[in-house]
């Protein structure tokens, strides 16, 4: 079941992007996934804890899935678990991860906007600031990421004239 949404999402997804004009200032596509599982420490989460185990699979399964989506670039902030979320993709499509500071959206947007014309960027983030990413990309529907959920991935295809086409998967 959850294998038959993902490659439904996937097909939604190759068609949206074939279907969306393409634009000289806009990635072909954003792959936004909030970090896999990290190892608690304390109460809540807190400093920078790296992934657990079942994170860490996570990471080769995310690697294992997007392989072969022509991820032309990497972003993921600063933080051990997310660049660990990561790691194992970009080892296997030969990129470099581009560190940004988690709180430095509007870096991270004209970044996207001026450096990946017509190119599949990926970018790990948080909970807290994907919703205010998707914001900044143009999506207009609020998005709520539960304190448990590591399983989201958002497809989004830019538009210059229009809000961006935004699927989110459950993995």
């Amino acid at each position: 079941m959850r294998l038959s949404r993902l490659w439904f999402g996937l097909v939604v997804l190759t068609a949206s992007i074939a279907l969306a004009p393409l634009e000289g200032s806009a990635q072909q596509a954003i792959l936004l996934l909030r970090h896999a599982e990290q190892t608690p420490t304390g109460g809540m989460m807190e400093g920078d804890p790296p992934l657990n185990e079942h994170g860490q699979r996570r990471a080769d399964q995310l690697s294992s899935l997007l392989k072969d989506a022509g991820i032309a670039a990497i972003y993921s902030s600063q933080y051990t678990r997310a660049r660990q979320t990561v790691e194992p993709l970009a080892q296997a499509v030969g990129r470099d991860i581009s560190v940004i500071q988690k709180d430095d959206l509007a870096g991270l947007v004209a970044k996207l906007s001026t450096h990946h014309a017509n190119e599949v960027v990926l970018v790990v983030a948080h909970s807290d600031t994907i919703p205010k990413l998707l914001a900044a990309l143009g999506h207009a529907a609020p998005v709520e990421i539960g304190r448990s959920e590591f399983n989201n991935l958002w497809f989004i295809v830019p538009r210059a004239d229009n809000p961006p086409l935004v699927s989110r998967l459950k993995l």
